[in-house]
């Protein structure tokens, strides 16, 4: 019996890493140009706080505030972005849901 409990182990284990969110090869490639430049996937989602805004709220559960506004085309709850960003911690935000970014690249996934 112990043989068969540790087989069933490894392959959840193994079940647990192959469906985990796609974060890391999404960046792959993406190379920082200095320290506070980041690279996550997320989802677009609109927040209804401090009169409503839209953000990208990353797999790593941090939330991205961008400066200014989302993109237009990227506005659609639950559209799962790639977002190369710069994170300005020189400017403030009334929002206060997560770093302030300035969008470098966006993209669908």
């Amino acid at each position: 019996m112990r043989r068969g409990s540790w087989l069933f182990g490894a392959v959840a284990i193994f079940g647990a890493f192959s469906c985990s969110a796609p974060t890391a090869a999404d960046c792959v490639g993406f190379t920082p140009g200095s320290p506070d430049m980041i690279c996550v996937t997320g989802a677009a989602h609109y927040f209804t706080f401090e009169g409503g805004f839209w953000a990208v709220r990353g797999d790593n559960d941090t939330t991205y505030d961008p400066l200014g506004a989302l993109p237009a085309e990227f506005r659609h709850d639950g559209l799962r972005v790639r977002l190369e960003a710069r994170i300005r911690s020189d400017v403030g935000s009334f929002h206060m849901a997560g770093p302030i970014v300035e969008i470098l690249d966006i993209r669908r996934l």
